[in-house]
């Protein structure tokens, strides 16, 4: 078991696969997770805007991330390959790296793509 699905267990995330489940009150969110102990860092994300929704809207999705970056602060959005939005954080993961704190970075990414999603769609897909 990696630390992160321990980490995950223990703040009571539910853990699929490669990625948690984050429940939102009657809403959820699929969280992924990319964790490398050796480089330090864990990349935490999701999926905010669906590619059909973001090829959709007013501006460019590219000036969309930015515009939203200015008002994030641990979650920054940009747009994947498969043209979502997507919402991440890189997670510092020494060993000081707690249950709590891991609990703050998921629920920040989970929170802000699931807003996001809202905002843009008026529904939840994930």
């Amino acid at each position: 078991m990696s630390d992160w699905v321990a980490l995950s267990r223990k703040a009571g995330f539910v853990v699929e696969g490669e990625r948690i489940l984050v429940a939102l009150g009657e809403r959820r969110q699929q969280v992924n997770v990319a964790w490398d102990s050796a480089s330090g860092i864990c990349r935490l994300w999701s999926v905010a805007v669906p590619a059909a929704a973001a090829r959709s809207l007013e501006v460019g999705a590219d000036e969309f991330a930015w515009n939203r970056n200015r008002k994030s602060d641990l979650v920054g959005f940009r747009v994947d390959a498969r043209e979502r939005v997507i919402g991440e954080a890189l997670v510092p993961v020494d060993e000081g790296l707690d249950v709590d704190e891991w609990r703050v970075w998921v629920l920040a990414v989970a929170q802000g793509s699931d807003r996001l999603e809202y905002l843009v769609t008026g529904r939840d897909e994930q």
